[in-house]
């Protein structure tokens, strides 16, 4: 019992703190996860074939490349919150522009935008958060907002199951979520980074700080990209009904949902390195043998949806934790937007390859592409772990920043203060 209490304090400290941050990335996930996944539904219904499916899904990610090449000036001009504002309620209102058409060039243009608004809001949101960490909690931390983020998208999940002609009442609702995430970040009392100190990084140089974080976050997007895109597809053609994709879905989000935490606190007792390598590895062996196991009734496609989706979703926190050691606060901007850039390129190109393997090699390539990428994986980081040393950088405060004024700063503030009355017995003393 007290082993479980000494778990769980720390981590009621840092939520406690971040709570309106959470809401708020929760509720963004929940939109964009049900907006997705209802899109990959309705465009098989059309009849549009599934290597074009693959294809304006992946737009949604080139989206994020260009978020993650230029919104972090506009980060670095406004602040993080008006930034955020603006991006998701552009979000909200393109969503509605779905209803209007069904042509597939028009859905592709609106997911390329959407891609661009959301990777704008989430480089806000991780930058602003690792600004928050130091290197003893950032995998606790990041745990958590990965927790956060698939909890909202297994929710969203679910929601697939709301009747709606052509997907008309999923839009209006994804839109009502979208605009109501917006209210707890703005009204949140936490600090935001100071945007007059950044830096900025480029990838070469991301690259030579971390490139085991770099390329995980690569092959992250590969997996994370093929699962939420053409995983619902996936599960249609190997004989689901929509009840059980749906449930193969928010099994599999489930999974790296309840993976975070623990692998978190994993990751901050050791060289992240050696977690990214045995994940890839889990995922190896795994993947090729879902297929096999979706036979057998509800309880075994949980148990291997939730088995895919663990090893699928700790990628991503770990690598940005990684990356996030090596470097200072003013370059956590500019860092983040070239993370997301890597994992939005995994996620634009893993897609595409899927798709195409799926369509003239049959569903069960969904599965091996994911184990050849996780391989690969393994090989690169296993090369890097033997033989390159790494420097840790400690810059961040480990003690909690207030999100008031404290006491004593009121007073040194006031104008008759203590720094007042030093000056007045200086000037004092030399007259």
């Amino acid at each position: 019992m007290n082993n479980l209490l000494n778990f769980i304090r720390p981590v009621g400290a840092i939520v406690s703190p971040l709570s309106a941050f959470f809401c708020g990335t929760l509720l963004t996930c929940v939109a964009f996860a049900l907006l997705t996944s209802e899109l990959s539904l309705l465009m098989n219904k059309f009849g549009i074939s599934t290597s074009v499916v693959g294809i304006i899904l992946s737009l949604y990610y080139v989206g994020y490349i260009f978020a993650s090449l230029t919104s972090f000036k506009i980060i670095n001009k406004v602040g993080h919150i008006r930034a955020f504002s603006t991006y998701i309620s552009l979000f909200s209102a393109l969503v509605l522009l779905h209803i209007f058409s069904h042509d597939a060039y028009f859905w592709g243009i609106l997911r390329l935008v959407e891609g661009y608004c959301l990777g704008s809001a989430l480089l806000c949101l991780e930058s602003w958060l690792n600004t928050r960490a130091n290197n003893q909690n950032r995998g606790l931390i990041m745990a958590l907002y990965m927790v956060t983020t698939y909890l909202g998208s297994g929710l969203g999940q679910l929601l697939l199951n709301i009747p709606s002609s052509n997907g008309m009442g999923i839009f209006v609702l994804v839109s009502i979520i979208f605009s109501v995430a917006l209210i707890p970040i703005s009204l949140t009392a936490l600090p935001t980074p100071q945007i007059n100190v950044a830096k900025s990084l480029n990838l070469r140089e991301l690259y030579k700080i971390s490139p085991v974080g770099v390329i995980g976050c690569f092959a992250s997007g590969i997996l994370v990209g093929g699962f939420y895109t053409l995983g619902p597809l996936y599960a249609k053609l190997a004989g689901l009904s929509l009840s059980q994709t749906s449930l193969f879905m928010f099994c599999g989000i489930l999974g790296g949902m309840c993976a975070q935490i623990p692998i978190g606190k994993i990751s901050d007792l050791m060289d992240r390195r050696f977690v990214l390598m045995w994940a890839g590895g889990a995922m190896f062996l795994v993947a090729p043998w879902v297929h096999f196991f979706l036979d057998y009734g509800n309880i075994v496609l949980c148990s291997s949806a939730f088995a895919l989706g663990a090893c699928t979703f700790i990628m991503y926190p770990i690598s940005v934790s990684h990356v996030n050691d090596l470097i200072d606060d003013s370059k956590r901007v500019s860092a983040s937007g070239m993370l997301i850039m890597l994992q939005s390129a995994g996620m634009v190109l893993g897609p595409i390859i899927i798709s195409f393997m799926m369509q003239h090699l049959g569903a069960i390539w969904f599965l091996v592409c994911f184990s050849v990428a996780s391989g690969a994986f393994v090989l690169y980081a296993f090369k890097h772990i033997a033989f390159r040393n790494i420097k840790y950088v400690e810059v961040t405060p480990t003690s909690p920043q207030p999100t008031s004024p404290t006491p004593i700063y009121q007073k040194i503030t006031q104008d008759d203060s203590l720094l007042d009355k030093a000056k007045g017995l200086i000037t004092s003393k030399k007259h």
